[in-house]
């Protein structure tokens, strides 16, 4: 009879260490399954970060080319009325010259 209650307290202990390594064994997939989700979590916010980037230069080269174009377009404004002013003045000259020419009796 002890040899039956030796042998059914070692199939007790078996049985014991079976069910525990088969917990073990169920959280590590738990555990692995939550570190797999994880890793692809954060590739997919290294992904987005990525695309942040990009956009926050894409952003800086816009404003740095918006910028040029106001300065660009400034210089342009400038120019024009300095075409203008000169436009001006050489229309007195040729008036004077008009006026110099007929008075002496020539003709332009």
């Amino acid at each position: 009879m002890q040899r039956f209650e030796k042998l059914k307290d070692r199939l007790n202990d078996a049985l014991e260490k079976i069910e525990i390594s088969l917990e073990t064994g169920l959280e590590n997939r738990e555990n692995d399954s939550s570190l797999e989700t994880l890793i692809s979590e954060n590739e997919g916010l290294k992904r987005q970060v990525d695309s942040l980037k990009a956009e926050l230069e894409s952003s800086s080269k816009d404003r740095e080319a918006n910028s040029n174009i106001k300065g660009l377009s400034a210089e342009l404004s400038y120019l024009r009325q300095e075409r203008e002013q000169e436009k001006k003045e050489l229309q007195s000259l040729y008036d004077q010259l008009s006026a110099a020419l007929a008075a002496s009796g020539e003709t332009v």
